[in-house]
């Protein structure tokens, strides 16, 4: 709730029960009521003399000058101080007149008139007032009894002028407890800005730290821990899924002719198709120079390949008079299979391998025809692909650990189409 949806003595909570209990706790009964009231017609027959005696003492003071500011404030304040020497003597003292005196704390609060100025105005009309008092009761002839006449209205005086200084200091210090409010919500405010920007900057860190820098795709690395991840769900739920290597062929020839730049587009192209036909739960990443994997979940090896073929469309649409081709190998993780990280990539990479045989874009799912093919290989060359990865462990090593330079190394041996 705002603080303009309640008055203020709804925000300070003051009810007609707690104004009794203040007038209480101060003594003040009807017959100070009364009293008061009695005092009236003497306070308005000098209401003018007042005014400007407690405005002659109150700008000599240290800083009040300031505060005040200009002659048309001055005028203003002294017609507010009219105002308030009438309702001090009205005899009725409920909830108006109490939202009147919080409304002159809120006042002086606003413009800033520190406390002790306050009190030292409150001080200096209790003396005026308590003069004009005991002036109009002077009579020698009746000495006692005008010394008591006396200080009953001055202690009726008294004690509504206290009830007032309390009802302005209550708003005084709800003011600075509203400060404070204000200075807490904005500390508050200003620290989950700051978490939100640390977080969205830790967040843009950790995909820098995951992502590949030209193409925007998931890094190897990335795309080993989506890997181990979705072998471990496919093993608890039973689950299958399709892992696609995709190898680019002629595309070192094109890099050569048309330049590096050129080489950026057809990369980006590739990062576009993947993007393009890839699902929210799907993992594409760039495994390093021109070769892509793509990490198909609840994915069978024929769906798969329905997959593949939309990606060599879109990327053929993309350039139409681009001669580099996607040679793409598929393969499917069976839950019973005794399958892991390393075999499955192997299969993948010697799916591709068989397709890269072919020309154009070509897509070859692992079989155990193809793991024959790559067997009878081994066997009469002594290899087990044109790259001269001889094993399993070499492969792996290959895959996780070998260095930029040493990848290139690797891919300039490789046959293109």
């Amino acid at each position: 709730m705002k603080p303009t949806d309640l008055t203020l003595n709804e925000q300070l909570r003051i009810t007609d029960h707690e104004i009794i209990k203040r007038k209480g706790l101060l003594f003040i009964t009807e017959e100070d009521a009364k009293i008061l009231l009695a005092i009236k017609p003497l306070v308005a027959n000098n209401l003018v003399d007042i005014v400007e005696k407690f405005y002659d003492k109150l700008v000599g003071l240290e800083g009040v000058s300031q505060v005040i500011g200009d002659a048309e404030s001055l005028y203003r304040l002294k017609n507010h101080l009219r105002g308030y020497l009438r309702s001090l003597f009205d005899g009725q003292y409920d909830m108006e007149y109490v939202q009147s005196r919080l409304r002159i704390g809120l006042v002086h609060k606003r413009i800033g008139v520190p406390p002790k100025l306050y009190i030292a105005a409150f001080k200096t009309l209790s003396m005026i007032l308590r003069d004009y008092l005991r002036d109009d009761t002077k009579d020698d002839s009746k000495d006692d009894l005008v010394c008591k006449t006396c200080r009953v209205q001055q202690e009726s005086l008294e004690k509504l002028m206290l009830f007032d200084l309390i009802l302005v200091f209550d708003t005084y210090i709800q003011g600075l407890m509203n400060e404070v409010r204000r200075g807490q919500e904005e500390l508050e405010e200003y620290t989950r800005e700051l978490e939100e920007q640390v977080a969205v900057r830790t967040q843009q860190l950790a995909d820098q730290a995951r992502r590949d820098g030209m193409t925007g795709l998931f890094n190897q690395r990335s795309f080993y821990e989506y890997l181990r991840m979705e072998i471990s769900r496919g093993q608890r739920r039973a689950e299958r899924f399709a892992l696609c290597y995709i190898d680019l062929d002629k595309f070192k020839q094109a890099n050569d002719i048309h330049g590096h730049r050129y080489g950026d587009t057809v990369l980006l192209n590739v990062a576009k198709s993947l993007e393009s036909i890839t699902r929210q739960e799907d993992v594409a990443a760039r495994y390093g120079g021109d070769e892509f994997c793509l990490l198909l979940p609840q994915t069978n090896a024929e769906m798969a390949r329905l997959v593949c073929k939309r990606l060599t469309e879109n990327f053929t649409l993309m350039d139409e008079n681009c001669t580099v081709t996607m040679s793409i190998g598929i393969a499917e993780f069976d839950p019973n299979g005794g399958m892991d990280v390393e075999l499955l990539v192997r299969m993948a990479d010697q799916a591709m391998y068989v397709s890269k045989e072919k020309a154009g874009h070509y897509i070859t799912v692992f079989s155990e025809k193809v793991a024959k093919q790559m067997a009878s290989k081994t066997s009469k060359k002594g290899i087990v692909r044109p790259d001269e990865k001889k094993t399993v462990k070499k492969s792996n090593a290959s895959l996780e650990q070998a260095s930029p330079q040493e990848k290139e190394r690797k891919k300039s041996r490789k046959p293109e189409k």
